[in-house]
């Protein structure tokens, strides 16, 4: 900043005819260059008003490595979360083709068995679900009082015979 400037500055300071960011950039000026002899009242004003300014550029540099430092950390973290998630929707998707590809009922056969759950007492059942567990599904039939029932389909070995059980 030359001294022209900075002569124009001070006295728009003084003069209360200056804003925020041009305070700042003279102080933080002043705290890096010192002020000419004339200026040295207006200097220790202004770096009174802003402390902050008289950071020297050790202390400036040593901020910017530790946020530096934070950041990279951050990202780090954020790309080791990133990681962990995709292998947990990778793990979960294999596990779920794995157990649907085990289960022996297609999708009309689950669809009949919670037919006939249906069929059973079809004014007081609110929803029924079907879950593949291994080569057997689980029928969770929700009644309209929030009470749950549950039911086992599965096939008799060596038959095409589907069996509903109920469970407790």
């Amino acid at each position: 900043m030359n001294r022209d400037t900075r002569k124009q500055l001070v006295e728009s300071y003084l003069n209360a005819e200056t804003t925020p960011e041009q305070e700042s950039r003279l102080a933080e000026w002043f705290a890096a260059h010192g002020a000419d002899k004339d200026e040295e009242p207006a200097a220790k004003l202004l770096l009174a008003e802003y402390p902050e300014a008289g950071y020297d550029s050790a202390e400036k540099e040593f901020d910017a490595i530790i946020l530096s430092k934070q950041n990279r950390r951050t990202t780090i973290l954020r790309w080791v979360y990133g990681f962990a998630a995709c292998a947990v929707i990778v793990l979960g998707l294999g596990i779920f083709l794995t157990q649907r590809n085990t289960c022996e009922f297609n999708g009309l056969e689950m669809a009949q068995g919670i037919e006939k759950i249906m069929s059973l007492d079809m004014e007081n059942v609110e929803s029924i679900t079907a879950k593949p567990r291994g080569n057997k599904v689980i029928l969770t039939a929700v009644l309209n009082d929030g009470t749950r029932c549950l039911y086992e389909m599965s096939r008799e070995e060596g038959t095409s015979a589907i069996s509903i059980t109920a469970m407790k």
